[in-house]
């Protein structure tokens, strides 16, 4: 991404709106706020109650059904849930991990999981069947549509009365879906991270400490996105005021950053992944790949290659030897 993505992207956020082109007219895509959830959910609610005064059956009530007749069993309900609990695990200790490679292997672990979890999700989702949340999701969803997109940007009034939202064909509404996915996935977390460690925002970091002032308006008002930045800005700063030594190259990365900070909170403490102690000579990581390595130098960490000091030996390493460049 280059620098004016980043600025057009900041400049949304601070906006509270994105613009574009619909039909030769330009509208504009309103960001969540916290009053809209509560709003979506309205939605969700009223649709449902339509759903279900038409005869349309819950999944809890289809789902019993199933069970009944030995289409599906709790046990493949326990399954589902011990599979959500295990790559919500999983991905918490890959957040813990120091080591590139051992990140790397854990999200192996993670993807193969997901696999299996969204497998059993599908199979239930096709012995289900359509329901009435189903038929409340694509309702609600199809109307907070026209309930976000707005015709100036003041934000005060909707670009279709329901009428017209009402008349307007399939492909029309699929076009609308699409771009409000695209700008979701352009707003995502990590261009929202990315673009608080850009050089032009480092003027705003330290004014990120309080949201209100930030923005100019109460918290209830502020968007989703909006709230997002100034809760990274404050970490990256905090990082940026308490963290020594961070290496030029990965102060404008937000994994590595957030990466390098944890291991320099890590130095020294017992149980450490990459540390022995501040007075060791050197510290040793078995299995680490050359990244790894790199990662742990940037981190104010000590390395050796073992491969290196085996040949220096002649071929062999004993128990005294390994010590020494143990540091002990």
């Amino acid at each position: 991404m280059n620098e004016e993505f980043y600025i057009s992207l900041a400049g949304e956020i601070f906006d509270g709106y994105t613009e574009f082109d619909f039909n030769g007219r330009s509208v504009y895509l309103k960001h969540l706020t916290i009053k809209d959830q509560r709003n979506i959910h309205l939605y969700y609610e009223k649709y449902k109650n339509i759903a279900i005064n038409r005869g349309v059956e819950t999944e809890e009530e289809i789902l019993q059904k199933v069970k009944d007749d030995g289409l599906w069993t709790d046990e493949d309900d326990l399954k589902i849930s011990s599979l959500s609990s295990e790559i919500k695990n999983l991905k918490k200790t890959k957040d813990s991990l120091f080591l590139n490679s051992q990140k790397e292997s854990v999200q192996q672990t993670i993807t193969e999981k997901q696999k299996e979890h969204f497998s059993l999700l599908y199979k239930r989702k096709e012995i289900v069947g359509k329901t009435a949340e189903d038929y409340a999701s694509n309702m609600a969803s199809t109307e907070m549509i026209r309930y976000f997109v707005f015709d100036s940007k003041d934000l005060d009034e909707h670009a279709f009365t329901k009428d017209e939202f009402d008349e307007m064909d399939d492909l029309e509404l699929i076009a609308l879906r699409s771009l409000q996915s695209e700008i979701t996935e352009k707003i995502s977390e990590k261009h929202i991270q990315e673009t608080v460690l850009r050089p032009f925002f480092s003027l705003y970091l330290s004014f990120c400490e309080n949201a209100k002032d930030f923005f100019g308006k109460p918290l209830v008002d502020l968007s989703v996105y909006q709230l997002k930045m100034v809760v990274f800005g404050r970490v990256f700063q905090s990082i940026f005021q308490f963290v020594d030594d961070i290496p030029d190259d990965i102060r404008d990365d937000p994994d590595r950053l957030l990466a390098f900070a944890d291991a320099k909170q890590n130095k020294g403490k017992s149980g450490s992944k990459a540390f022995i102690d501040d007075n060791a000579a050197a510290s040793t990581v078995f299995g680490g790949t050359a990244e790894d390595i790199q990662d742990l130098n940037h981190s104010g960490g000590k390395s050796i290659s073992l491969s290196e000091e085996i040949k220096k030996s002649g071929g062999t390493l004993n128990m005294e030897q390994m010590m020494k460049l143990a540091g002990q």
